[in-house]
């Protein structure tokens, strides 16, 4: 069986958009597959669990097995992703947040390439609340790089609080208690928690990344893509903290001392300032970035490009026809 996890919180305007996404990969790819859903709401009050109630009576036909996991009080994304994990019935699964969409593309397809790897990095591509794509190329500098981060230089730029690999697809098996409550002592950053505990702990995982976008991300004034957005200082204040709790535990000086710079940079990070945001790139993690950036410039200008141009025309559609479709319910 294979599950796709939706987790929203104060999203009943694009909950429904989400999942319409789900169920254009289940009647375009999904052909003699059986699927669960589980939708995990983190306590919204704007209508949201009406709404995905609605959907789901509508589409009950397309799951073998659906859960709602509504809960009373908002708890965070991290609570809320371990109880949505926790009831996943089979060994592969997607996850998509309530104002995101998975893009156009067979899903089914990467899951196969956990046959041979432990985790596949994907791309991502980002679009305004207009339906309209970004494509500027340097945006996505950072979702490319994963092609280069491997080995040694993969599980130190992930202890540095590396943000690649949130869109990664990997095995349910390799999400173990332990991994949960590591992931629960945060609020917010269940996927840098999740991957850190995952490859500081396994130093054998293979990893692949395959330049094509699995997710498509709503750029809004709440969201976490948006610098000025509460949510988005609440989320560098917890990247500081898991800094701090991988210092803690770490043998190596060089490394506890490159943690506590990183952990320091963190205050640049959360500024509302422009200006002073810069100074986040003098931390360890963009210098190790800055490293890998010279070493593979032209692979990666290339990959930058083919991730927008080969993609953003079909997404863009996707999108607007998604949201199209939904305003005719």
């Amino acid at each position: 069986m294979f599950t796709f996890i939706v987790t929203c919180y104060q999203q009943a305007e694009t909950a429904p958009q989400a999942l319409e996404s789900v169920r254009y990969q289940i009647e375009h790819y999904g052909q003699g597959r059986e699927f669960q859903l589980i939708v995990a709401d983190d306590g919204s009050t704007d209508g949201s669990q009406a709404v995905i109630q609605a959907w789901t009576e509508r589409y009950r036909g397309l799951f073998a097995k659906i859960d709602l996991l509504f809960q009373a009080e908002n708890r965070g994304i991290c609570q809320t992703y371990v109880n949505a994990q926790r009831r996943v019935e089979g060994e592969r699964f997607v996850k998509v947040d309530g104002d995101d969409l998975l893009a156009p593309y067979n899903i089914f397809e990467l899951t196969e390439l956990l046959s041979d790897y432990d985790i596949i990095c994907t791309g991502f591509l980002k679009f305004h609340t207009s339906d309209n794509l970004v494509k500027t190329y340097r945006t996505y500098l950072e979702v490319v790089l994963q092609a280069f981060i491997r080995g040694k230089t993969l599980r130190q730029a992930v202890k540095l609080g590396c943000p690649v690999m949130g869109t990664a697809i990997y095995r349910k098996s390799l999400l173990t208690e332990d991994v949960y409550h590591f992931i629960l002592q945060f609020r917010t950053i269940h996927d840098r928690a999740c991957f850190q505990k995952l490859l500081t702990g396994d130093q054998a995982l293979k990893s692949c990344y395959v330049n094509r976008p699995i997710i498509l991300y709503r750029v809004s004034e709440r969201s976490i893509s948006n610098f000025n957005s509460p949510s988005r200082r609440l989320h560098s204040e917890e990247i500081g903290r898991l800094c701090r709790v991988q210092r803690e535990k770490e043998s190596s000086p060089l490394l506890r001392l490159l943690l506590l710079l990183q952990e320091k940079s963190i205050a640049f990070r959360a500024s509302s300032n422009r200006l002073v945001r810069l100074l986040r790139f003098l931390s360890p993690y963009f210098t190790l970035m800055l490293w890998l950036c010279i070493a593979h410039w032209p692979a990666i200008r290339k990959m930058e490009r083919e991730l927008v141009d080969r993609h953003w025309r079909e997404c863009e559609a996707h999108c607007r026809r998604l949201t199209a479709d939904d305003k005719k319910k």
